[in-house]
């Protein structure tokens, strides 16, 4: 396989590849967008969520997909249904919709508008992990692979037939941004390798397993607080797979709030109720779970800075041992 490619270069015109309608809106979208440029096609619209308010502030700002379009002048759509823009896509001369992690479903008078149809990039060896969070599925569920999948477009969610996959191994070190990483570069490679060749009818799509089917639907709320009432691999999973955003967090017994970075199992059987602190050390502080200690190695206090136990140690007057979290 060939390296990414740093240039990008917009709708050349020394080329001729088709024109495509990309839709997509996180960070992970703009890998896929510079393959299309980098190979040739001639992108004539982006489709991507209207702006919404994040952080504490609730700030609008731009998606990673909009940024692009800006920065490269590209005509842009916002709807809030994509059947909103029927009209508008009807006026564009296109000959291929590319979707990646756009987050609406489309309807058939859209997807049926080109003359190749439209190709969905997912990131899970599909059937499994059909929804929108299979990166960290993969992990809560301690995976030893991933992937990157090519597919049809139909109105049923990621459930299309599958034209090529490419896989990634999944290291115990990984956590969820290295393994973004790795789906970042993997969405690249698959769209710039392998796109002509599903256009040309290189690829024959292959109809997808039902019976190894499985979901990964978006984290909830609810599910970002962990107790330590699991076996010790299960939590440390669960601290991989929401590493950073949207972040695992357990509650200190006088309601505080500690969100996880770092935590890994330790080789120390459990011997007390599970989320009692059992020891504090300068490599980490150990808590019980139903089956071996896990040691916490960098973490954030509610309304504090992220911290790394070896800073914390000396200074710590919050923790203390056969306390508890809940």
């Amino acid at each position: 396989m060939k390296k990414n490619k740093k240039t990008i270069v917009i709708n050349s015109i020394k080329k001729r590849y088709p024109r495509v309608v990309f839709m997509g809106t996180p960070f992970i979208a703009v890998s896929a967008l510079k393959a299309l440029a980098n190979r040739g096609y001639r992108i004539v619209a982006i489709v991507c969520q209207p702006d919404r308010p994040s952080g504490r502030k609730q700030t609008i700002t731009f998606s990673p997909v909009k940024e692009f379009a800006l920065k490269y002048n590209l005509k842009l759509f916002q709807p809030n249904k994509i059947s909103d823009i029927y009209n508008e896509l009807k006026n564009i001369k296109f000959d291929v919709i590319v979707t990646c992690a756009y987050g609406q479903f489309i309807p058939d008078k859209i997807l049926n508008m080109p003359k190749y149809g439209c190709i969905n990039v997912h990131a899970s060896l599909l059937p499994k992990y059909r929804g929108g969070a299979p990166v960290h599925w993969a992990l809560i569920n301690g995976e030893k692979e991933t992937g990157v999948t090519l597919m049809k477009t139909i109105k049923q969610m990621d459930a299309g037939d599958c034209y090529v996959s490419y896989k990634i191994s999944i290291l115990d070190d990984d956590n969820l941004k290295t393994l973004f990483k790795k789906i970042e570069k993997t969405i690249y490679l698959i769209i710039y390798h392998e796109l002509e060749n599903i256009l040309n009818k290189k690829l024959t799509p292959i109809k997808q397993n039902e019976e190894f089917a499985t979901k990964a639907l978006n984290i909830t709320k609810e599910q970002e607080k962990l107790t330590f009432n699991m076996q010790a691999k299960n939590f440390v999973n669960w601290v991989k797979g929401l590493y950073e955003f949207p972040c695992a967090y357990v509650v200190y017994e006088n309601g505080m709030k500690i969100k996880l970075y770092d935590v890994e199992v330790t080789d120390e059987l459990s011997k007390l109720e599970p989320g009692t602190i059992t020891s504090i050390r300068k490599e980490g502080i150990f808590v019980s779970t139903l089956d071996y200690n896990v040691k916490i190695n960098e973490f954030k206090i509610e309304g504090k800075k992220r911290i790394n136990i070896k800073d914390f140690y000396f200074g710590n007057k919050l923790f203390k041992i056969n306390r508890k979290f809940f």
